[in-house]
């Protein structure tokens, strides 16, 4: 597996970008929005990648970001939705702004994108609502596993447990409290959080 490529953007074609490292030169295609935030860059590049395989064909996808690669491979899980297709959805939306959709069940913002139609919109948030975390959300996971742990015995969805944490920790002043306070107090506020926002 590739996890990433490093080097020089050389050209393009289309949503094809033609990526220079050493004596090789990559053929990778990637959204619209990896496109723009990559070859804007005159310097060396770091492109997130996926190969996909099939029988008779091997393409190699790209991104600008981790979140959208991630974001990628869950809409490549729903029925249907192969990597084409995924890569026209995120050529419409950022990350961020593509999974706030799933999660208020916005059927009508994700239906305005490139080949999807109210009927895919609706099985796309019913798959994947809840599942995706973004690298900001999943560090603050990773930060307080057990705390995240304790909001999903409580019922709270993982992913908004995760959100919830991230959230309320810029609102505290952990200067006044030792690390078990700190603990309770945020555990505390993610309950309120979360409570808040269902």
């Amino acid at each position: 597996m590739i996890h990433s490529l490093y080097g020089r953007i050389s050209g393009q074609n289309g949503r094809f970008l033609y990526l220079r490292q050493g004596g090789i030169e990559w053929s990778i295609e990637v959204s619209l929005q990896s496109l723009e935030d990559l070859v804007a860059r005159d310097e060396e590049v770091r492109v997130f990648t996926h190969l996909h395989h099939r029988e008779d064909h091997m393409q190699l996808y790209g991104f600008s970001t981790e979140d959208e690669r991630d974001l990628f491979l869950e809409i490549i899980k729903v029925s249907g939705i192969g990597p084409k297709q995924a890569l026209r959805m995120l050529s419409g939306l950022r990350p961020q702004e593509f999974i706030d959709a799933i999660d208020n069940d916005r059927v009508d913002r994700l239906s305005q994108l490139p080949g999807v139609g109210k009927k895919t919109a609706g099985k796309i948030i019913l798959s994947l609502r809840g599942k995706i975390l973004t690298e900001k959300q999943d560090q603050a996971a990773e930060r307080h596993p057990e705390l995240v742990n304790a909001l999903a015995d409580m019922g709270f969805d993982r992913k908004r447990a995760g959100q919830a944490l991230q959230e309320v920790a810029k609102t505290m002043d952990s200067d006044t409290l030792s690390d078990s306070e700190q603990e309770h107090e945020l555990f505390r506020k993610a309950i309120v959080y979360l409570s808040g926002s269902s």
